[in-house]
This record gives structure tokens, C-alpha cells and sequence, in this order.
């Protein structure tokens, strides 16, 4: 019997408005800082957008890469091991469907929570490459993350590039799939966070959860002193958008997901990331504004997975994000994120609205980055049935030391207070900090 209509709340544009006015505040804040951004100051290069989401991006306070892996011209392979010591919170990790919001906790005993101290393997990405003719890049990565799935293996991307131009004006065209392009930490080696070994909540929440397979275009100019930028994608895939975090909660770590992802749900079950069900395509679209010398930039975005709801176990999910990024010093950077949005779905009550923002400092000197991070999160139920509703906040500290060409030492410690409403109870103390070893070839 074909399923009866049922009357629900009118969608909220509230987080359009909400997105608007911290663009405004980011617009303003550009403003004011750039006599200073512009002076004298030596310039900050950046990769140019052929670079893509590479293993080599590792800072020094030239903007520079001394200790970058060299890549041959037209085939290589490449990879990055991660090794940690972690002593988490008291409670299991959301990733055993427990209550811990960071990627590692520890086990319940007869006696209630209580922490341990563990050795795991974090990840092991492989990237294989090859320049095509006609100066096509195609280029794929695996990642192996066995608290996740043991060692089952996840397609993180694997598209063809052609690009047209140099780095100061041209366009670019890719076909494949792809993870988001909002991130403003996402930028190390394998898609790694660069500037911590756990992401912040919003970004961690978009590497989780989206993963497309479609067509993107790209282009870039520019002129006058500033760099301009567009992007935009369609594909298919991220059907259950939402769900991880509406279920769940907001999360920190540095999970990548992709084609085989299944993510653990409180419930004991699992959450498949790439799962097309409604053959309707998700678009999404970015607009970039910096000057041309990158000490400042804005970014402005927006994703919406056009879910059809009377489809089985689709979610419409849809957000904005708008990020600041400045180079207020040749060893100091700021970073500036917020998302606002919406996931909804009809067979069950688990409608919510999303909001998160965080703000980064890093200070980077010869081989050594040290970074402080303040995130705010929140979900709200809107439809009255499951309380999905949460608030959190928390502080993270990191340090990353590079030593030579492929390795490097790092260290971070998480602050974490969540309120999740279904939970009344004390909640375990989520704080928990972690010592990574990387090896990069």
C-alpha cells in the first residue's frame, strides 16, 4: 500500500539568513585587516589548484616545501602511515557505538568507565597517480582504518583532472569520485588535517559523511591584486546525508570516508556512506575571494543533496558554510569556519537543524606547528519526535614536529563538554589526548 502523505513543518531558511550575517561579519573583518595583510610583509605562496589534495603539503614559514616527496612525471605511488599511542575518554568511542565523541575511548568494566592507554594503527592511505596524455591527471587513494572496519579498505577519491591555463588564470575539469572541498583544515598529506590530528567538529562531521561521484568544474583569475575562484560539482551518493550526525552527534577526529564506508550508529547498526537510492544528484557550489598575495581569504559554500524523501532511508540534507582564512603574520595563521543547515528524513523523527563554527590559531617555525582550536556545536530537533538536540564546545591543543624528509611527531589534547538531551545521565568525561607517529613515501 503506497505510503499516505504526512503533514510536516514547513522547511526553515533561518540558517540562510544566520550564514549571511557571518558573511557580512567576514567581509567586514577582511576589511579592517587589510592595510596590514597587504603591507610589506613577504608573500605566502600556495599550491596552484592543480596540486590537488596532496602529500605534500608541509608549511615552512616561507610557504615553501623542503621536505616534500618528490613525484615522478608520469606514474607514483605514495602513502602515509599513522601510528598512535591514544589514552581517550572514559566512555567507548562513538566508533564502538558508544558515547564518546572523540575517535578513540576506552572499555566499560564491571565497575563503570574508565580510561586506557592503547597503541593502534590510525591509518594507512595509498595514492596512486599517473599523468595521461594530453596532460590528463588521473589520480585514486585508499585508506585503511581498522578501528572502523578493520582493515576492509575505503575509496577515499579516484577521478581524471584536465586543467587549461596557469596558476594565476585558468579552469579545470574532473570526473570521479570525490570528498567536499570546504575544508579549511584538510590540507596535509592524504587529506589529512594539517593542523591537528583531530579536525574540528564541523569538518570532521563533512569528511565523514560526504562522498560524490560526479563531475566538478573549477575556475580561477587573478587580477587587480586579488585571486578569484568558482567551483561547482553534481553526483551521486550522499543519500543518507545527515544521518550520522543527527543520529549520533557531532564528533572530533580525522576519519575519511568513500565508496565501502560504513559508519557505527549508537544503536549497534551501520550507516553506509555512499548509497544512492533516489538516482536524484547532489550539487554543490564554492566561491572563493583572497588577494593575490594569500594573506587573506573568504569562502563561501553551499551543498544540498536534493534527498527524496519518499524514498526508503533517504535524507534531504542541505547546508551553507562560510570560512576565513588570514595570514596575519609569516608564522602565524587564523582560520574561521561556520556551517548552518538542515537534515531531514521521513521515516523517522529524527528532523534537525545543524549548526557548528570553530576558530583556529597556528603558529609554524622551522619544523615545528603549534595550534589551539575552540569549537562550538549544536544540533536542534525540529520535529518533535526523537530528541536528537545537543550543545558542545571544546579546546584542542597540538604540536607537529617534522623531522627530515618523512616523518613526523604529533601530539594533541581535547577539551570536550556535550549535552545531548536524549542522554539525562552524567556523561563520562569525553577529554582525552592522543601521540602520533607519521611516516610518509
Amino acid at each position: 500500500m503506497a505510503r499516505e502523505p504526512q503533514h510536516r513543518p514547513a522547511r526553515t531558511v533561518g540558517y540562510g539568513f544566520r550564514a549571511a550575517r557571518v558573511a557580512c561579519f567576514l567581509v567586514t573583518l577582511v576589511a579592517w585587516l587589510s592595510p596590514a595583510l597587504l603591507g610589506g610583509a613577504p608573500a605566502f605562496a600556495q599550491a596552484p589548484p592543480s596540486t590537488g589534495g596532496s602529500f605534500d603539503n608541509v608549511d615552512d614559514q616561507q610557504g615553501e616545501d623542503p621536505y616534500e616527496v618528490n613525484q615522478p612525471r608520469r606514474v607514483w605511488l605514495r602513502g602515509v602511515l599513522d601510528a598512535r599511542v591514544v589514552r581517550g575518554g572514559e566512555a567507548p568511542s562513538w566508533t564502538d557505538s558508544g558515547r564518546g565523541r572523540t575517535r578513540y575511548g576506552s572499555d566499560v568494566d564491571g565497575e563503570g568507565f574508565e580510561r586506557e592507554t592503547k597503541l593502534v594503527l590510525a591509518q594507512l592511505a595509498i595514492e596512486l597517480g599517473a599523468t595521461l596524455p594530453w596532460e590528463v591527471r588521473a589520480q585514486a587513494q585508499v585508506n585503511v582504518q581498522p578501528d572502523l572496519d578493520d582493515y576492509r579498505p575505503w575509496l577515499v577519491e579516484a577521478f581524471v583532472r584536465k586543467e587549461w591555463g596557469v596558476a594565476t588564470s585558468g579552469r579545470g575539469l574532473q570526473a570521479g569520485l570525490m570528498g567536499n572541498p570546504f575544508s579549511l583544515e584538510h590540507v596535509g598529506p592524504a587529506w589529512s588535517p594539517q593542523y591537528s590530528i583531530s579536525a574540528s567538529a564541523l569538518n570532521s562531521w563533512l569528511w565523514e559523511e560526504i562522498s560524490v561521484a560526479g563531475l566538478e568544474g573549477e575556475w580561477w583569475r587573478e587580477a587587480g591584486g586579488l585571486r578569484f575562484g568558482m567551483l561547482a560539482g553534481a553526483g551521486f551518493g550522499p543519500d543518507q546525508l545527515g544521518r550520522l550526525v543527527a543520529v549520533r552527534g557531532w564528533t572530533m577526529g580525522d576519519v575519511l570516508s568513500g565508496v565501502g564506508a560504513e559508519m557505527p550508529l549508537p544503536s549497534g547498526v551501520r550507516t553506509q556512506i555512499f548509497d544512492e537510492r533516489d538516482d536524484r544528484p547532489a550539487a554543490y557550489a564554492l566561491l572563493t575571494l583572497g588577494d593575490a598575495r594569500e594573506r587573506a581569504a573568504l569562502r563561501f559554500g553551499y551543498f544540498d543533496n536534493f534527498g527524496d524523501e519518499n524514498v526508503a532511508g533517504v535524507w534531504n540534507t542541505r547546508f551553507g558554510v562560510v570560512g576565513a582564512s588570514f595570514h596575519l603574520h609569516p608564522r602565524f595563521e587564523l582560520l574561521v569556519q561556520y556551517l548552518d543547515g538542515e537534515a531531514r528524513v521521513r521515516d523517522t523523527t529524527n528532523d534537525s537543524s545543524l549548526r557548528a563554527w570553530y576558530a583556529l590559531l597556528s603558529h609554524h617555525q622551522g619544523r615545528h606547528r603549534v595550534s589551539v582550536r575552540y569549537d562550538s556545536f549544536r544540533l536542534q530537533d525540529v520535529d518533535g519526535g526523537s530528541v536528537t538536540a545537543e550543545d558542545g564546545e571544546g579546546v584542542t591543543f597540538a604540536w607537529f614536529w617534522q623531522i627530515g624528509l618523512r616523518h613526523q611527531l604529533g601530539f594533541e589534547y581535547v577539551w570536550l563538554d556535550v549535552d545531548r538531551r536524549s542522554q539525562p545521565t552524567l556523561a563520562p568525561s569525553q577529554d582525552g589526548g592522543q601521540l602520533s607517529y607519521r611516516f610518509r613515501y
